[in-house]
């Protein structure tokens, strides 16, 4: 279906015409608006490069009385690539993700239990354990969360939580837990990991009481510079961090000691924040935030618009320098999206700054036969009345709601980039929640190791320190698994468990004894 047909038929269901359209967008806005529905729209959007702009995507949405989101999905658009690439683009600074579920009616594919709870091992993979059911909405899957959480990806400046947190990692943090603070006995630290915004940079680590109204942020084994917290009244604890998604192809950390914010860069932000809330301005201070220079920013928006597969997304730096003087939003749909992902900054958050009357918009889901055929097609089924979590009342799914409290559903497209794997499957999941005499301190607390089974051959490595080592799952001659680091030489798999560990030294034939399953792409984890 092309997308002048899908457009017709959309506004068909709603007994539109475009010409009526076209006469309520004036009625409504006027001829000589932004927001104005010209009569040759069709012929508009029978080019491929066309598209038409946000005033009028909002028009539709307003006029047809159906959600912005699904128009903008028709057009090709979906707001969930913000925080999809938010979560993959390198960062210099740590920042709060857009954890927003823009689409409540989407399907997100969901399972079905196989095994009783009892008989389920300690490592396995995820496809011994579940197998695909019928989907369900994200509104459904919604009602189960008990708790609000914030998620944060670290920059690669953030690293006085390091090796407990990792550059890189995007991590979970409960702000009901702000509150919390390390023991009264002076110089003790916390064992808990916080996330504090102070001058304007948000960054992870410990808590540590320096006198009884002196408290600096520091780190707990290596010697990196503190960070005198009550320097700055306007500091703020935003809650306690509980969890990680770890990557495990980042980069090595080197254990230096790291400026970590020009006290100018600071000012900058405090004194564009005490003007009015005008969309230039917003665009300024969330860049500065975010430590981005504009050749920095640029370059990013080349490397979105090649994931996306549209160069409209590249905005180039003198384009970037005069968005900040703006008071109302770009034309291209692309330059939105590319800022919001780039600069942290919310859709909606970016829409209402930009004066649109997003207040006025449709609120009723477009067909997904209309917005999404092809899913719509594959997921024929019952799914429209399921309304549970597809497994037993007391069952490892629902165990696994009840552990976590919160179902991250913004993060269901990032996995497989995060992972560095295309096709990511179930055959890739592997439980590891299971396991309590772990030989990796990674696996400590962990629930899922994401596993790249094409790589199958461990070899010396050249790490250097324990943290860089490549973990990978073993499958025993018994049918257990084992994951921790490893060498293959000569034919013997040698399984080495961390030093602090209990577990002992192992060598297995190759082949005989076990066989590598495949590379630990990234772990998923509670703190402790």
């Amino acid at each position: 279906m092309s997308r002048v047909d899908r457009v017709r038929k959309i506004l068909y269901t709603r007994g539109l015409t475009l010409f009526q359209v076209s006469r309520h967008s004036a009625e409504i806005f006027g001829r000589s608006s932004p927001y104005y529905l010209p009569h040759h729209l069709y012929s508009d959007l029978a080019a491929p490069s066309r598209t038409p702009s946000i005033h009028q995507v909002v028009a539709l949405s307003r006029v047809s009385n159906y959600r912005l989101c699904d128009w903008l999905a028709v057009f090709g658009f979906r707001l969930e690539d913000i925080p999809r690439l938010q979560s993959l683009l390198p960062l210099k600074r740590t920042i709060v993700l857009d954890s927003s579920v823009y689409d409540e009616n989407a399907l997100i594919p969901w399972f079905v239990e196989k095994l009783h709870p009892e008989r389920i091992p300690g490592i396995a993979p995820l496809g011994y354990l579940l197998e695909p059911g019928p989907p369900r909405r994200v509104k459904t899957l919604r009602s189960l969360n008990r708790k609000a959480f914030l998620y944060a990806k670290l920059g690669d400046n953030d690293r006085l939580a390091f090796p407990d947190l990792m550059p890189g990692s995007i991590v979970r943090i409960d702000p009901s837990r702000a509150a919390e603070r390390p023991p009264d006995a002076a110089t003790s630290q916390s064992r808990q990991i916080f996330l504090v915004e102070h001058e304007s940079v948000l960054r992870c680590g410990r808590l540590q009481r320096k006198t009884k109204d002196r408290t600096a942020l520091c780190s707990v084994k290596f010697p990196f510079s503190r960070v005198e917290l009550n320097s700055d009244p306007a500091f703020r604890i935003c809650g306690v961090v509980d969890a990680e998604l770890r990557p495990l192809t980042h980069p090595a950390v080197f254990c230096q000691t790291h400026a970590f914010v020009n006290a100018a860069t600071a000012r900058e932000v405090r004194r564009a924040s005490n003007g009015a809330r005008a969309l230039g301005e917003l665009i300024r201070r969330s860049r500065i935030r975010a430590g981005f220079s504009f050749r920095d920013a640029s370059a990013l928006s080349r490397r979105i618009g090649q994931v996306l597969g549209d160069e409209m997304y590249f905005t180039a730096v003198g384009t970037l320098s005069e968005y900040e003087t703006l008071t109302y939003p770009p034309r291209h749909i692309q330059k939105i999206i590319s800022i919001c992902i780039l600069y942290d900054i919310g859709f909606w958050d970016f829409l209402r700054v930009s004066s649109l009357p997003i207040d006025s918009l449709g609120g009723e889901p477009i067909p997904d036969d209309l917005v999404w055929p092809e899913a719509a097609r594959a997921h024929e089924g019952p799914w429209e009345t399921a309304d549970d979590t597809g497994g037993e009342k007391d069952g490892f799914l629902s165990g696994l709601i009840a552990q976590w409290e919160e179902i991250p559903l913004f993060l269901k497209d990032a996995m497989a980039d995060l992972s560095g794997i295309r096709d990511l499957s179930m055959r890739d999941v592997f439980w590891v929640g299971g396991e309590r005499n772990v030989i990796h301190p990674y696996l400590e607390n962990a629930t899922f190791a994401v596993v790249n089974r094409r790589l199958k051959k461990p070899g010396k490595t050249t790490a250097r320190t324990v943290w860089e080592q490549p973990l990978y799952v073993v499958l025993k001659r018994d049918g257990g698994f084992l994951c921790g680091a490893c060498t293959l030489e000569r034919g013997v798999l040698s399984i080495h468990p961390y030093p602090d560990r209990s577990v002992a030294f192992r060598q297995l034939r190759n082949g005989i004894d076990a066989e590598v399953i495949g590379q630990v792409m990234s772990v998923i984890r509670r703190l402790s």
